[in-house]
């Protein structure tokens, strides 16, 4: 051994590192193509990458590129990412810092009351971002926007939105007055093709059940209804996001072949 060896040998890059708790300054995005989206969208944020010597070669390979790239270690830490992981299956992660998002008032905007399951924001965050809703507002109570299940169910496009926590609906109301709210609920108004929208509007969706721990009414603007057969009740939130962002891209020309650049 040379002298000096062991004080010039670093310890593995997931030494130090807790299982995630909402109150750490941190996250971890689990799996090559949430990391991936982690050093695409928020380099700055991304402190390390680890991999497990099980990870397939081409994903290693992508996400060491990556990495370099964004400047981020990239280090296999068999140990690190076994300790971290809770699916066997998950062969890589990225440590990302938290940031605080603030959405953009001149754009158009989703509201999240109460939401509670994880899977449900992920996978609704997922649709909003392809069908160029970016920004995000999640009502108190309400699922950790950060947690590392809303990362893995967006499939990591979460790193590329703004998603801003507030305590309350008429918080929200009162901080985007110039915003059109458009509701959904199962007794809506108006059914959803037939809704005209005009930006900057609001999709405002409310607790997944009523009792949730916040105002179930609906805000003020109009209310809409997503048709469906009479003997389904309602649709899970992740469904009605997804067929509501969709038309509203329709109706504002975002889905009619507009290059993405014009979504802005």
């Amino acid at each position: 051994m040379r002298p000096g060896s062991l004080a010039t040998s670093r310890p593995p890059a997931g030494q130090g590192l807790e299982p995630y708790r909402a109150e750490l300054p941190y996250t971890y995005a689990f799996g090559h193509f949430t990391a991936m989206e982690a050093l695409k969208h928020r380099p700055a944020d991304v402190r390390a990458v680890l991999v497990h010597g099980g990870l397939e070669q081409r994903w290693r390979r992508e996400l060491e590129s990556a990495a370099g790239r964004a400047g981020v270690p990239c280090e296999q830490d068999d140990a690190g990412v076994t300790r971290l992981r809770r699916n066997g299956q998950v062969g890589c992660l990225a440590v990302v810092g938290k940031a605080t998002d603030t959405v953009r008032p001149e754009r158009d905007h989703a509201v999240l009351v109460a939401a509670s399951q994880a899977g449900n924001v992920g996978s609704a965050l997922r649709s909003l971002a392809a069908f160029g809703i970016d920004d995000v507002v999640l009502v108190a109570p309400k699922v950790d926007a950060w947690s590392p299940h809303v990362l893995r169910a967006s499939v990591g496009m979460r790193f590329a939105m703004r998603c801003q926590a507030v305590a309350s609906p008429a918080a929200y109301l009162t901080a985007h007055p110039n915003h059109r709210v458009y509701s959904f609920s199962a007794s809506g108004d108006t059914e959803l093709a037939s809704v005209e929208f005009g930006s900057p509007f609001t999709l405002w969706f409310g607790p997944e059940w009523p009792g949730a721990g916040a105002p179930d009414e609906p805000p003020p603007g109009a209310s809409v209804r997503i048709a469906s057969r009479p003997h389904v009740e309602s649709l899970n939130l992740a469904v009605a996001v997804s067929l509501a962002a969709y038309v509203a891209g329709r109706s504002r020309g975002t889905m009619a072949g507009v290059p993405e650049a014009a979504w802005g």
